[in-house]
């Protein structure tokens, strides 16, 4: 079965013939023929990670800043990746600014799946939370360049009918796309039944695609 995160999968139904064709590829063939896997540079792994720890232990603000204090010793090493740590500080910082006062529990992370034509989208969220008896999906996005908009309504639409397919009691207005840079929420509340057939769509064209899809 053709599967695709989606992340990927929204880049992919934006993406021109040629660059669809190279998501694809990274999604079938995750290893390369020497049977390494396949870089893959999670930019803002400490920013999620520093994010949900704060939410798990009670809303805590000494846990983001303990995480900025972490990455802010680990500048001074060598070897270290400093514009990427840089963007990691500054993203903890701004989501301690801007978002540290939501009140989120935060409930087992599940890991829904759009599914159609044979094709399956994954769309495990960065935070599933309880806020006031409401659950809410989250994705967080911590990149400077401002996000698409058509992605972002890509990555709620199928995020949401993923949650509805599992039975997570989660309301399209709690379909969370949180762009942090610009301190920006984006919510599934508008999104249209045309999207979902163009999203079926993509999925129908994966599947024509997916098996002539080669290895370099």
């Amino acid at each position: 079965m053709p599967q695709i995160s989606v992340n990927q999968f929204a880049k992919f139904i934006k993406a021109s013939p040629s660059a669809q064709r190279t998501i694809l590829r990274n999604s079938k063939f995750p290893f390369l023929k020497d049977g390494t896997k396949r870089p893959q540079i999670v930019r803002y792994s400490e920013a999620r990670a520093a994010i949900r720890n704060y939410h798990e232990g009670g809303n805590d603000v000494s846990a983001l800043v303990g995480a900025i204090e972490a990455l802010t010793k680990k500048l001074a090493l060598p070897g270290k990746d400093q514009a990427r740590i840089r963007d990691n500080i500054r993203a903890v910082e701004t989501y301690m600014k801007h978002f540290s006062k939501s009140p989120f529990k935060v409930l087992p992370t599940p890991r829904p799946k759009y599914e159609h034509a044979g094709v399956e989208v994954s769309t495990t969220p960065d935070l599933y939370v309880d806020e006031a008896g409401e659950r809410k999906l989250i994705k967080l996005d911590f990149n400077q360049q401002k996000p698409d908009p058509g992605i972002i309504d890509i990555v709620l639409k199928v995020t949401h009918e993923a949650g509805s397919s599992a039975g997570l009691p989660v309301k399209p207005k709690n379909v969370i796309y949180l762009d942090v840079s610009r301190q920006i929420q984006y919510t599934g509340a508008t999104l249209n039944k045309k999207l979902k057939k163009d999203i079926d769509a993509a999925c129908e064209t994966i599947a024509d695609l997916w098996s002539g899809i080669k290895q370099k």
